[in-house]
Formats: C-alpha cells, sequence, structure tokens
C-alpha cells in the first residue's frame, strides 16, 4: 500500500528497501532499538511514520519503555550480543507488511554485550508501508 503525507517530515524517517522479507523489517527495527538505546527516544519518535501525528512524547515513550515490567530498577533498551540478537531475530514474527519483535531491555545495562544480564524483551508490532522509493515503519502497540 502506497502511502503519502505532505505534512510529514521525513529526514529522520528509518527508510528500508522495498523488499517484503523478514531480514529487512528487522534491519529497520535494530536501527530503531539503537536509537532508544543511545537514549535518543526523540530520534526514535521522528524515525517512525505516523498516519495521524504522534501524541507522544519523548518523555512519554521512555515511560512506557522503561517502566514497563515494573519495578524498584528502570529498565534500559540494550542492543544484545550477536547470539542474543539471533535469539530475538529467530523469534520475531512476520507477515506481509507486518512485523512483531522484541526490544530488548535490562536492569544492568552496563555490559549489554554479557550472556549472562537479566533480558526482558518488550513485544513490539509495526505496519511497514511504502512511502516513496522506500519502506517506512508504523508503530501499531507494545503487547502485554
Amino acid at each position: 500500500m502506497k502511502i503519502s503525507n505532505s505534512n510529514l517530515s521525513t529526514d529522520r524517517l528509518i527508510r528500508l528497501p522495498l523488499e517484503d522479507t523478514k531480514a529487512t523489517y528487522l534491519i529497520g527495527f535494530w536501527r530503531w532499538v539503537e536509537l532508544l538505546a543511545a537514549n535518543d527516544y526523540q530520534g526514535a519518535i521522528d524515525a517512525l511514520y505516523w498516519r495521524e501525528p504522534s501524541s507522544w512524547t519523548p518523555e512519554v515513550l521512555k515511560e512506557r519503555i522503561t517502566r514497563f515490567w515494573g519495578g524498584d530498577a528502570p529498565w534500559t533498551v540494550v542492543v544484545p550480543n550477536d547470539r542474543l540478537i539471533g535469539v530475538i531475530n529467530d523469534d520475531a514474527k512476520f507477515e506481509l507488511g507486518w512485523f512483531m519483535a522484541q526490544v530488548p531491555v535490562t536492569t544492568e545495562p552496563a555490559n549489554p554485550k554479557n550472556d549472562e544480564i537479566p533480558l526482558m524483551g518488550i513485544a513490539s508490532s509495526f505496519f511497514v508501508r511504502q512511502q516513496g522509493n522506500s519502506n517506512v515503519m508504523e508503530h501499531k502497540i507494545f503487547h502485554v
């Protein structure tokens, strides 16, 4: 489905090739996770396509993610080691124009590549839509 939105600022959108594959969608997902892990929540909002203007602020998005699992210690988004990335990729769900993957979070972010860190996932689903000569990601929902 081709979309356009003349009010959309596209300079920070994650743009993907027009290949509707799980691997291509995951490339966009990990770019988004990298923004979250860098504490760039504004960048993470700007990187997604919004059919309607987003009501999310960077603070709201950060709160939804860092407090999703509750507890005394805040959770932090991390990019884990390659083995754990592989586990997340293998577990990701994919259909044409839609996918869901786990955003990795931990309460011990000092060494995110350590295989022993406590790691949880926040299931996040996205629509993938064509915009011009590329695909863009539209966040659908965080799943419980």
